[in-house]
């Protein structure tokens, strides 16, 4: 009885794999029919090129053309974030008005119509710099506190009339409360020695400490230090502020983020231009009246820009506070910038600089 059963199997098995075999050559070009439903591009643009700067503002010719095709183009769409024009027949020029466009990257796309189907698509992105000369100051001092020179520090602010500090480097990094007329340390918390401390700033009872490449940030309890929560982002931590409603970080290039303050997560980014291009190395940051202002790493300057546009606004020139033996520094250089906005004070520090500064910008 085994046998014919183990036959009948295997003839059962035969007669389906010659089915499946008839069934699939019996379709022959499904693959090459799946190939040639993908409709080649048709729509080329021919200047300006991917990638070239301009400034905002500018009204920029794009020149059009369209690919060899057995389609017939019916019209074309060119949408911007505040453009959305249908070009006539035979229309291969459209002027893009920028006037209303943030700084940094801005897309342009060019749909293709045939038969009154939208058949293809064409992305074109641009850079743009600030259509501002930004106003030239320098930062005086008014009055000299004491500083820890063994703070390496990364983040700065004002609250309740005291100052708070977060320091870097490994095994190092520290969140302080800080008496800043005298530099007494008030409160001290360590972070974990695996965790390169960066910015700092407060939003409502909590400060928030961000690290540099853990792509993990600490939230606290302001009066305590009570460790409350961790924070996840997918960048380099550097600078960290608020405008009150999201927090604001910078990563060591010329990209600002936005972040929701309650859950953390990016809800916006924007890119940081003046008037000749894009200015990287932003590090720590402070909101100051409507401007974040940043510390521009490894330099001897702070820029304030517009967080809506991105628009560099004014340029700080601080070399004539800087400590003596301090100028042309790598590592201790100048970082850290607080605002007392009960007061209007800004203060100023470096990195293991031996004063705290109250400055102004004239």
């Amino acid at each position: 009885m085994i046998k014919p059963i183990y036959l009948l199997s295997l003839l059962l098995l035969l007669l389906y794999s010659c089915n499946t075999k008839e069934t699939k050559e019996s379709q022959p070009g499904i693959e090459s029919a799946q190939k040639s439903s993908k409709t080649e591009s048709v729509i080329e643009v021919v200047s300006p090129k991917a990638g070239d700067l301009f400034s905002i503002g500018d009204n920029i010719t794009i020149k059009i053309a369209l690919k060899e095709s057995d389609l017939t183009i019916d019209s074309l769409v060119v949408e911007s974030e505040y453009h959305h024009n249908q070009l006539k027949k035979d229309e291969l020029t459209f002027v893009w008005k920028t006037d209303k466009l943030n700084t940094g990257p801005n897309q342009l796309r060019i749909f293709a119509y045939s038969n009154g189907n939208h058949i293809d698509t064409y992305y074109l992105k641009l850079r743009f710099k600030s259509d501002i000369v930004p106003e030239n100051l320098e930062c005086r001092i008014i009055n000299t506190y004491p500083h820890d020179i063994k703070s390496y520090t990364q983040g700065l602010i004002f609250e309740d009339g005291k100052m708070y500090e977060g320091t870097g480097q490994y095994g190092q990094s520290v969140l302080r409360k800080i008496d800043f007329e005298t530099g007494k340390i008030i409160a001290e918390l360590s972070i974990p020695s695996q965790h390169f401390g960066e910015g700092i700033t407060a939003f409502g009872d909590k400060i928030i400490q961000l690290t540099w490449t853990s792509q993990v940030g600490f939230v606290y309890d302001k009066k305590s230090f009570k460790l409350l929560t961790t924070l996840q982002y997918s960048t380099q931590g550097w600078g960290l502020t608020t405008d009150g409603k999201r927090l604001i970080m910078s990563d060591g290039s010329s990209t600002i983020y936005f972040l929701d303050p309650e859950y953390f997560t990016q809800n916006g980014s924007i890119e940081v231009f003046d008037n000749n291009g894009p200015v990287k190395k932003l590090n720590e940051l402070e909101f100051i009246n409507g401007l974040v202002y940043a510390n521009v790493y490894q330099t001897e300057e702070i820029i304030a820009f517009d967080p809506e546009t991105g628009k560099v606004m004014k340029r700080i020139d601080c070399r004539k506070i800087v400590p003596d033996g301090f100028h042309g520094e790598e590592d201790n250089v100048l970082n850290g910038i607080a605002y007392d906005s009960k007061n209007g004070r800004i203060f100023v520090t470096g990195k293991r600089w031996p004063y705290l500064y109250e400055v102004a910008f004239k």
